[in-house]
Formats: structure tokens, C-alpha cells, sequence
């Protein structure tokens, strides 16, 4: 799907489709830019992940961000990171 859109010129796609989602994208190296929010709440591991699990097992192989902008938004942090190659 990713290709057939890039084919038509579409090069930016806002994905927000749960852990499972982010996970593989980050996994088929198709991530340019993170975007989340922080906020003085804790939930504990009752809450739902944010990424997937990615079968990492040394932190070496990770996908790497740079932090691009922060921002306040009310009580809430506003973080991007961008990939790392592409800062």
C-alpha cells in the first residue's frame, strides 16, 4: 500500500494504528519521524504500549532518533524526534 501511494506522490503519511502498527513500521525501516506526547500521568503496565515489541535484544541495534522539537500543549509535553540520518 505504502508503495502504490508513494508512486502517486504521496511522500507523508500520519500512521496511528496501535503498538502492533508502529512496531512493524519501525521494523521494515519505514519510520522518518516520531511524534508522542508526555503527560504527569502514571498508568502503569495497565496501560496500552505506545511501539510494539520490536525483537530487539541489544539496546546496539535499536532504531535511533534524534530529539528535533519540544513543546508545552496545556499540561502536556510535545516531543519529535526525527530519524537520525535525516536531521
Amino acid at each position: 500500500m505504502l508503495s502504490q501511494i508513494a508512486q502517486r506522490g504521496i511522500t507523508r503519511v500520519f500512521c496511528e494504528g496501535g503498538g502492533s502498527f508502529a512496531a512493524s513500521l519501525l521494523q521494515d525501516d519505514l519510520v522518518d519521524e516520531l511524534i508522542g506526547f508526555g503527560a504527569g500521568v502514571v498508568i502503569g503496565a495497565e496501560g496500552r504500549p505506545a511501539i510494539g515489541a520490536l525483537g530487539i535484544d541489544v539496546l546496539r541495534n535499536a532504531p535511533r532518533f534524534a530529539l528535533y522539537e519540544t513543546q508545552a500543549v496545556d499540561d502536556d509535553i510535545l516531543h519529535i524526534w526525527r530519524r537520525r540520518d535525516a536531521v
